[in-house]
């Protein structure tokens, strides 16, 4: 039975408006990290993940004001299970809102399009192993603005040919390269030809190389945020900071490989 008073005693609840986004982060998040830290604090929501090899790592900021209902009155660290949560944002609807609830012990999940609401309980599991996730400050000195769509579209082409994406740019160019058995793909993406909305580059000519599926988990929430920067440099994790129209902000790091 769900019992509503058990979870609202505490304070700790919000409604977001776009429980779809919601999906596919937790989704993506969960192909490389099995479990997350969700810090709730009077003024904003924090969802943090790394894998264990700490090679990519996600920060998923929300300003108190994305939400339309927004109630934890005192600070709490939660962690999650990625995987458990996915599987039930996974039914998620197109145009449903999400409401998250939190006791000592659980959490409820509701879906609601306005005309049906659907609930969920999932037990916190306290044992549940995590890693201690760094704070990033990262001085990057290459900085490309994309829309979401535009990059969405530029890694579903290129992703199957091989299992190295190789970024490369200079003051008015962006390249993606991918590189594999199959041969090379490549996509440029141009300011002179508006594709960039904005180029700020301090190191022209840098080349560096990462793991493509890293990249591709990402790829749903790419294609959902407004638009995305895109900062790198040499031998530095590249930084995908998926800005959403809700005020929304995701940054996420994958680190470079090393030959």
């Amino acid at each position: 039975m769900f019992t509503k008073s058990l979870f609202l005693v505490l304070g700790l609840s919000f409604t977001a408006p776009d429980a779809r986004v919601w999906s596919y982060i937790i989704e993506a998040t969960g192909k490389f990290s099995e479990s997350g830290v969700f810090v709730l604090k009077p003024d904003s929501l924090y969802v943090r993940a790394i894998d264990p090899s700490r090679t990519a790592m996600i920060e998923f900021y929300i300003p108190k004001e994305a939400f339309e209902s927004y109630e934890p009155v005192t600070e709490r660290t939660v962690y999650l299970s990625m995987e458990d949560l996915s599987k039930i944002l996974k039914s998620a609807g197109r145009s449903d809102k999400l409401t998250m609830s939190f006791s000592e012990d659980s959490i409820r999940i509701e879906f609601s399009d306005g005309v049906v609401t659907r609930m969920f309980k999932m037990p916190l599991r306290l044992e549940i192993a995590h890693e201690e996730i760094p704070s990033l400050e990262i001085e990057y000195p290459n900085k490309y603005v994309v829309s979401g769509d535009v990059l969405h579209e530029a890694l579903a082409s290129i992703e199957k040919v091989g299992d190295v994406l190789k970024v490369s740019g200079d003051e008015s160019t962006l390249k993606l390269e991918s590189v594999g058995d199959l041969g090379e793909a490549e996509v440029i993406l141009s300011l002179e030809r508006g594709v960039l909305r904005e180029a700020e580059v301090r190191n022209p000519g840098f080349e560096v190389s990462y793991s493509i599926d890293y990249l591709s988990y990402m790829k749903k929430p790419i294609k959902s945020s407004d638009e995305v920067v895109v900062m790198v440099g040499s031998d530095l994790p590249i930084c995908l900071e998926l800005r959403f129209p809700s005020g929304s902000k995701l940054n996420y790091y994958v680190a470079p490989r090393t030959e």
